[in-house]
């Protein structure tokens, strides 16, 4: 009798051993991460080059737009999380609006397949990003995302906020992760490789943010 017990015993042993063991999923090499600072992102079209700075707090995100770097603003958007709510500014007429949330999330679209390739990989802004690619053969588009192995979750919950047209938002919910996931990179191409939008993530620092960035300014008017 306790030479089975013993043979149970080393069987349990080794397989314990052989379950710790097993390679490790690429969501499992993630980097828990709660970012809070600004971020500056340019992206280009055939027809427009757009640049933006993005502040990053717990529960509010702010994104400036402008047509030169370091330009005028021509237009905020303020996402209160906790309100679900999403406040669009526009400086040169000092008003405001409310934006109806309609919330996007993962939604199966037709043609799509996804292409991971942990081996092909690149440093940006100080992350190793790794490169995820979604093809839709029906639509003609082949997007390429960069993503870091740490969990950005603000960028989830900022584009899940309003519902967008644009595929690299909507192929985005097609990743592994998406919900933590954060591009430091995109670039959309044709399946004959044709480019047609980029952006990348140019400026990315970890910094305190005043609350008052985050609120509708003084002599802005409710344009209904």
């Amino acid at each position: 009798m306790q030479k089975v017990f013993v043979f149970f015993y080393f069987l349990l042993v080794s397989f314990i051993s052989l379950a710790s063991d097993k390679p490790e999923s690429p969501s499992s090499n993630r980097t828990q991460k709660r970012f809070r600072g600004i971020l500056e992102y340019v992206e280009y079209t055939p027809f427009d080059t757009t640049y933006f700075k993005v502040y990053v707090s717990n529960t509010r995100i702010r994104v400036d737009s402008y047509k030169e770097n370091n330009g005028a603003v021509e237009k905020t958007l303020i996402y209160r999380l906790k309100e679900n709510k999403v406040i669009v500014l526009k400086p040169s007429r000092k008003i405001y609006q409310l934006l109806d949330v309609n919330s996007m999330d993962k939604q199966n679209i037709n043609g799509c397949e996804i292409i991971l390739n942990e081996s092909n990989y690149k440093y940006i802004n100080g992350f190793k990003c790794i490169q995820y690619r979604v093809k839709n053969i029906r639509e003609n588009t082949d997007i390429t995302y960069w993503i870091p192995e740490s969990d950005f979750p603000f960028y989830y919950e900022m584009i899940s906020m309003k519902r967008s047209m644009l595929r690299v938002h909507k192929y985005f919910f097609m990743l592994p992760n998406y919900k933590v996931a954060f591009p430091m990179q995109t670039v959309e191409r044709s399946l004959l490789r044709e480019k047609k939008s980029s952006y990348k993530v140019i400026g990315f620092k970890e910094v305190a943010l005043k609350n008052d960035i985050f609120e509708i300014p003084k002599g802005y008017t409710l344009n209904k």
